[in-house]
């Protein structure tokens, strides 16, 4: 039954091919572009989760420990504040999987000495271990970082801030220079960070085993563990498990925190303008519908005599439903098929233009869910669109039909 309508269906539409095309152009059009916008989309998202994951914290989470606790309106200091060193480390990387970055930090502020004209500055030094190997905003400018061995290490060595090897010389000229930090001397391997700020960032980075040497006990903060998960999506299910451990190691005595309220608003305004370019572009694939209704009902209309034929003949009504329906489906089809091609190239030439004019590495992502959305929303609307003008025919009185010149 269903290979006869559509084989009915088919000489029907090819004894129009105009109208038919016509009728299939708006289908064409509105999958294109609703094929388009999705794949752009997805690109867009791919683009901007890669651009989050090198230029901002929020796939970081950071475990510190608290130094003091509130009571009664007064900040007091706690006689119990919780150690995180090496072993914790070990310890929370096998919780969480090798997946997750961590790394165990130290910082305090210190005095750095050996600058021009014998002047002291005040910095902040930081040292790490784990699986980081630059310091925070590591833009090299000149030099080199420290590697994984001699970030563990003992040896008075160190990367400066670009603001703190300005006040030692232009240019490279404070690498292979020595400092004093807490009076010892550190020698310049290497100039990282960010330039351009408006408050000047002078900082330092050393081995994990010399920051006794540069930082006096006083001014240092209690060791953190900062981790880093692979993705956004993997940032909820990392975060929870460092919070169970760090509940289960240290109590109240450690603070878990993330930029998990930026991140939750991040993933949902893709989401949301994912949906919303989608609605957007449906419009045409409705308007398309509405083509398909028009062409219907004219055939309804133009075959009056014929359907009276088939009912009298024995058809019964879904036999005329089915046939009208087959020739929709045939429509919609088509103009899918079609219009996931044209809005694959649609989407190659677009993104082409967005690269050019933007120098973002922009590229359209297509991936199986979104095709087959867009070739099914084309024939749901052709089914839907359809219904109408095949119940109308197969209301169609057999004798009323037969007379209709």
């Amino acid at each position: 039954m269903l290979s006869n309508a559509l084989s009915v269906g088919l000489k029907t539409l090819a004894a129009n091919p105009l109208r038919t095309f016509l009728s299939t152009l708006g289908v064409i059009i509105g999958t294109a572009a609703l094929v388009a916008v999705l794949a752009l989309g997805d690109g867009v998202e791919r683009y901007a989760r890669e651009q989050i994951t090198l230029k901002t914290d929020l796939q970081q989470f950071t475990i510190s420990p608290l130094t003091g606790r509130r009571l009664d309106g007064i900040w007091l200091p706690r006689p119990d504040t919780v150690s995180l060193g090496e072993a914790e480390l070990r310890q929370l990387a096998a919780e969480l999987g090798p997946e997750v970055d961590l790394t165990l930090r130290l910082a305090g502020g210190t005095l750095v000495g050996g600058l021009p004209g014998d002047s002291l500055r005040g910095a902040m030094v930081e040292a790490v271990m784990g699986s980081v190997a630059g310091p925070p905003d590591s833009l090299l400018v000149a030099g080199r970082l420290l590697d994984q061995g001699e970030l563990g290490g003992t040896t008075p060595i160190a990367v400066i801030s670009p603001d703190l090897a300005a006040l030692i010389g232009p240019g490279a000229a404070a690498v292979d220079r020595t400092i004093l930090l807490r009076g010892n001397p550190f020698t310049v391997v290497g100039i990282a960070g960010r330039t351009g700020a408006e408050e000047k960032r002078l900082a330092i980075q050393v081995p994990f085993g010399a920051f006794d040497l540069a930082v006096p006990p006083q001014t240092r903060a209690p060791a953190g563990i900062v981790g880093s998960a692979p993705t956004l999506e993997a940032m909820e299910p990392a975060l929870a498990k460092a919070t169970a451990w760090a509940t289960r190691v240290g109590g109240d005595g450690l603070s878990v925190g993330s930029r998990g309220d930026i991140l939750t608003e991040v993933s949902r305004g893709m989401l949301v303008a994912k949906l919303l370019m989608g609605s957007i572009t449906g419009i045409s694939l409705l308007v398309g519908g509405i083509g398909i209704m028009n062409v219907l009902l004219a055939g309804v209309v133009e075959r009056t005599r014929e359907i009276g034929i088939r009912r009298a003949t024995g058809a019964q009504r879904r036999d005329i439903i089915g046939q009208f329906l087959a020739e929709s489906v045939v429509i919609t089809g088509a103009g899918s098929l079609l219009g996931v091609i044209l809005g694959m190239a649609g989407a190659f030439g677009v993104s082409w233009v967005m690269r050019a004019q933007s120098d973002a590495p922009v590229h359209a992502a297509f991936t199986a869910l979104p095709l087959l959305v867009a070739a099914a929303s084309a024939v749901v609307i052709g089914l839907v669109f359809g219904m109408y003008p095949a119940l109308k025919a197969s209301r169609l009185a057999p004798i009323d039909a037969i007379r209709t010149e």
